[in-house]
């Protein structure tokens, strides 16, 4: 149905192939996109496994996994997580056509880029013609009034006949601080329906435009720091894009410092134009607060005002100074009434190692981070883990990374959690770093959410000890006890599909991080090698493509004796890990620890450990790190 061969000739009055020319066809996007009079989705290929092409316009604005794509006959919304595409990239979309809230969807995807850079012009709409569900997914542009605004996530708008409703995600960071009733405003947006009510949704806050008309007010986007966990003396410089369509003539940051009850005064500083929409400007130091309280003001050549966030000063930007404990971040005190994290709602800095990361937690936008030493005031680590979760943000971060991260403390249904500040407010400071020992925690303790001493626990990485499996609960989840009674068991689920199949009577060591899932406290061991004595790891044999940052380059001879040479390119200057594992996933040897200048590199890899003792032949594999962007496995073979 997808693809086809073409390329036949007529010569001397017969049918001669010439060769068969492979050329792509695509699914119509438009023939997929059908809902019925009522607003359901009634698309014939409901089900069936489709092939798509188009540009993506929204990319994780709306969750990690959110796409939409603009085709030649429409637009379409796509989910698929940790992705690799970017917006602008020209994309062939192969997967099945389901819907999500009552829109027509692809899941279970695969992507095949074919050029980046691109752009998607919005379609401009009078209001009234957006009410068609065949044109659901299109990137469209409507004007109208503002006839409403019942809060801070949603204004319904209209041009004199139809009105069509604003919704803003929260992970998108839009603020609806300058919209009034009556004001006029251009939206562009991906056309959508929840539940068979066409709304429109926007990515971005220049998706916003005052006054189309005439003068547009200006708006401010894009957001940045030069440092998201900055210390007392140390300077931030904020950078953000303003738009306008005459010219920007000022712009400020307007800064305070604050613990968040006794804010102080606001003061200013200018922004300077870094060229085109680009502005920034430098908060100083000398912060005398945990926090640091700011917003952004800009005004244009027609003397229009507007702010970041739009109600400012009564809304604003946080960043926290200095350093907090995980510790003093999640304790509660067993008999409190709420468990709910001392530092919930507020913001904070911390730092801690990886004990769960992206590759281990099944998403791409959480992974677990741990204080790397006891807590010497407990002699424990109880209180001492957090689970990082960013909505937008899609991170490579993996065990033994250490880190620094700028945001607030959460409580989401039972669970801690550290929200940056924005995708690029985690910073890798250091690899390879000592994993703090798992305790051995009884799994009554590990389960307890009566008398609350499970909540000590929670996404700190621990042992059960021995323990027998009491029951299997599905999908891979089971409990075990270690005493054997069925009162004192906790639940045993993995966030990946194990080898292993849990049996009844069976005595298993259990070492994962904890969680709360589904309303229970869960141990989640993220491989066999945690449950079993037995693991493997399986790796590809062929070179990973270089990557931006750089990456292998070749590895030569393999199979090798005695002695093999390992390249690799690192493209800017970058920390940089290189370390040799055996098949059970236990490191070797340390090749390379440390930060690289760009350079090509060739370390030679004699087939000894790090103690200097020749290993036994077989296979290996080489871990190379570069920063947080790159990390790639090769395997190689040891012949003696």
């Amino acid at each position: 149905m997808k693809k086809h061969l073409f390329g036949v000739a007529l010569l001397s009055m017969c049918l001669v192939c010439l060769g068969g020319v492979a050329q792509a066809q695509y699914d119509s996007i438009d023939d997929i996109q059908v809902y019925d009079v009522n607003g359901l989705p009634a698309s014939p290929f409901a089900g069936q496994v489709v092939t798509v092409r188009g540009v993506v316009y929204e990319r994780g604005q709306f969750s990690s996994g959110s796409h939409y794509i603009q085709g030649a006959t429409g637009g379409i919304s796509i989910y698929q997580s940790g992705s690799p595409v970017a917006l602008g990239d020209d994309v062939e979309v192969t997967g099945t056509v389901g819907s999500f809230s009552g829109e027509i969807q692809l899941g279970t995807v695969t992507f095949t880029v074919l050029s980046s850079g691109n752009t998607v012009t919005p379609t401009l709409y009078d209001i009234s013609d957006l009410f068609d569900y065949e044109k659901v997914g299109t990137l469209v542009s409507a004007i109208g009034t503002v006839t409403s605004k019942p809060n801070a996530s949603n204004f319904f708008m209209t041009n004199g006949t139809d009105t069509v409703q604003v919704y803003i995600d929260s992970t998108t960071g839009i603020n609806l601080g300058s919209v009034d009733v009556g004001d006029v405003y251009q939206v562009t947006s991906p056309l959508v329906t929840f539940n068979s009510t066409i709304e429109l949704k926007p990515r971005f806050q220049t998706d916003l435009v005052e006054n189309p008309g005439g003068d547009t007010v200006p708006v401010i986007s894009g957001i940045t720091a030069s440092n998201w966990v900055p210390g007392a003396t140390d300077a931030v410089t904020i950078e953000a894009t303003i738009t306008d369509d005459v010219g920007v003539t000022s712009a400020a940051v307007f800064y305070r410092n604050s613990d968040g009850v006794t804010p102080g005064s606001w003061l200013s500083v200018p922004m300077s134009n870094l060229g085109g929409d680009q502005w920034a400007g430098t908060i100083p130091g000398a912060h005398t607060a945990s926090q640091v309280d700011f917003y952004l003001q800009a005004t244009d050549t027609g003397a229009q005002t507007t702010t970041l966030p739009g109600d400012a000063p009564v809304s604003f930007r946080t960043f926290a100074v200095g350093f907090t404990s995980i510790y003093d971040m999640q304790y509660a005190h067993p008999d409190s009434a709420s468990q709910s994290a001392a530092y919930a709602g507020k913001f904070l800095n911390i730092r801690g190692v990886v004990t769960a990361g992206t590759d281990n937690t099944g998403a791409p936008s959480k992974f677990f981070v741990q204080e790397p030493e006891v807590n010497p005031a407990t002699d424990s680590y109880a209180f001492g883990g957090v689970l990082v979760y960013e909505t937008t943000g899609t991170y490579d971060y993996f065990r033994g990374d250490a880190v620094e991260i700028g945001g607030s403390g959460s409580e989401y249904f039972g669970m801690t959690e550290m929200i940056p500040n924005n995708a690029d407010a985690v910073y890798l400071v250091g690899f390879g770093q000592e994993l703090p020992v798992a305790p051995y925690v009884p799994t009554r303790t590990l389960a307890d959410d009566v008398t609350n001493l499970g909540e000590a626990w929670e996404a700190v990485w621990v042992k059960t000890g021995p323990s027998a499996v009491m029951d299997t609960l599905g999908f891979g989840v089971f409990t075990v006890s270690s005493t054997g009674a069925a009162a004192d068991t906790v639940e045993v689920d993995a966030p990946i599909e194990l080898t292993y199949l849990p049996t009844p009577g069976d005595v298993v060591q259990v070492e994962g991080y904890m969680e709360y899932v589904f309303g229970d406290f869960a141990i989640r061991p993220i491989d066999d090698q945690f449950l079993v004595l037995t693991g493997a790891t399986g790796v590809g044999d062929n070179v990973p493509t270089i990557m931006p940052a750089g990456g292998f380059k070749s590895i030569a001879p393999n199979p090798f004796n005695p002695t093999t040479k390992i390249q690799f390119v690192v493209n800017r200057d970058n920390l940089v890990q290189l370390n040799i594992y055996n098949i059970r996933g236990e490191k070797v040897r340390t090749l390379v620890q440390d930060r690289l200048p760009a350079n090509e590199y060739h370390f030679n890899w004699d087939g000894t450990d790090d103690a200097g003792q020749s290993v036994a032949s077989g296979n290996y594999f080489a871990r190379l790190r570069i920063g947080a962007e790159v990390t790639q496995v090769r395997k190689m073979s040891l012949i003696k």
